[in-house]
């Protein structure tokens, strides 16, 4: 059995050290706290000393530098964290808490696992706020911009109710299915990605290399070149000549649409057309029921009222069509309507999931109903993405089969008429 080396503190307030045998790092932190020890660094390995110590720390023992009034050192300027980073240091402090730890403790015991670390510089801050008498929610809006409106709701809600380290560990389970998805999507992208990269060298290969080389063959030939081989002569003299051009104005057009789609008139538009691309449209949909309904049971589940949790979750789709959808289901809700009745005016949720949150109302678990709900979204977005990559694949292998098979003709061609010329000459 693993042995920890801990620090802590006694009922009396004073430093206490030693080891202690546990399966995990969490069942030590439990096994101190039943011995009414508050722990502040917990880590695997012999304690380098075998008798406990009474008192304050010997001078020789590393802990992280103290600013004034004996408080962590504040770091400057905001801290920003990865999405990696940040489900982890929730999916720890859930723990810790999970395991009787009070919140300053808990984040004390995280502050000391490294000096320099982006989690032990997080813990120190949020710790110096709570000293100040912060609430841990208002906590963490000052500490990073990483801890978004929608995880201080969280966070503010499990303080509401008592219930801060269920909330934090639905946190970290909601912070780990966003980056799931994400890296599904990202994981799906990559062959069609690398196909169409491919498709684009070839164009350019075939453009600017071969078939310029093989110009000087064809303007020999008896009889003059074919239109069709002509034609390609032309475009590839012309990509060669004006290339910069092309570049140039597709530049041009990339900008234009990038300020159309992102001015107040033209992002409705292009939000709502997005929607209703052929099979894109269907993942995109699929990705917002995911997140939407995720977010939703996770902000009622920790105890915010619904009307504060759609508010909340509305700002989950930056998309403009979807907002103003979910302002509509704001204001019914608001107005008395059921969430079941007021989602089925915005027509962006099909029937089945209507159902679903009509047997959440009727039973009185919309939390766990929704938490359902997003689960078989999180399928269907699988499978409406396994439709995408399946129509993708196949439409760029077309294109780049095309590419070659005119290379091909030209060099069929090439060569047939060669070979009637040296005929003729004999």
């Amino acid at each position: 059995m693993p042995t920890f080396a801990y620090q802590a503190s006694d009922a009396a307030g004073r430093d206490v050290s030693g080891s202690v045998d546990a399966p995990d790092r969490a069942s030590a932190v439990r096994l101190l706290t039943g011995r009414g020890l508050q722990p502040f660094q917990v880590k695997e390995g012999p304690a380098k000393t075998a008798v406990r110590g009474v008192g304050k720390p010997s001078s020789s023992s590393k802990s992280p530098a103290k600013g004034k009034n004996g408080a962590p050192p504040e770091p400057d300027g905001p801290i920003r964290i990865g999405g990696k980073q940040l489900q982890l240091f929730t999916e720890e402090l859930a723990e810790l808490l999970e395991a009787g730890m009070r919140l300053e403790q808990a984040l004390k015991l995280m502050e000391g696992k490294g000096a320099t670390g982006t989690h032990s510089r997080i813990a120190a801050r949020l710790g110096a706020l709570i000293r100040e008498g912060h609430p841990f929610s208002s906590a963490l809006k000052q500490t990073s911009p990483s801890f978004n409106e929608l995880y201080c709701a969280v966070a503010a809600a499990g303080e509401a109710g008592g219930s801060l380290s269920e909330s934090m560990k639905r946190q970290g389970m909601y912070l780990a299915k966003v980056r799931e998805l994400k890296s599904q999507v990202a994981v799906a992208l990559i062959y069609p990605g690398f196909l169409g990269f491919s498709a684009v060298a070839v164009t350019i290969l075939f453009t600017t290399f071969l078939i310029p080389r093989l110009s000087g063959m064809m303007s020999r030939m008896r009889g003059g070149v074919p239109k069709g081989v002509q034609f390609i002569l032309n475009f590839s003299e012309f990509m060669r000549t004006y290339w910069w051009l092309l570049l140039a104005g597709s530049a041009l057009l990339g900008l234009l649409f990038w300020i159309w789609s992102g001015s107040k008139q033209g992002r409705p538009v292009w939000d709502e057309t997005k929607l209703k691309i052929p099979f894109i449209g269907n993942v995109l949909m699929a990705n917002f029921h995911t997140q939407f309904l995720e977010t939703l049971a996770s902000l009622t589940g920790g105890g915010l009222p619904l009307l504060k949790g759609l508010e909340l979750a509305s700002r989950i789709s930056a998309n403009l069509f979807i907002q103003r959808q979910l302002v509509n289901v704001i204001e019914g809700v608001r107005d008395g309507s059921a969430l079941s009745r007021s989602l089925e005016k915005t027509a962006l949720f099909p029937d089945n999931l209507l159902e679903m949150v009509r047997i959440g109302e009727h039973t009185g678990d919309i939390s766990g109903t929704l938490r359902r709900a997003a689960d078989r979204c999180g399928r269907e977005l699988e499978k409406s993405l396994e439709k995408l990559m399946a129509m993708l694949q196949p439409m760029i292998i077309l294109v780049m089969a095309a590419l070659v098979g005119v290379m091909a003709y030209m060099m069929i061609t090439i060569i047939y008429d060669t070979v009637a010329t040296l005929n003729a000459r004999r």
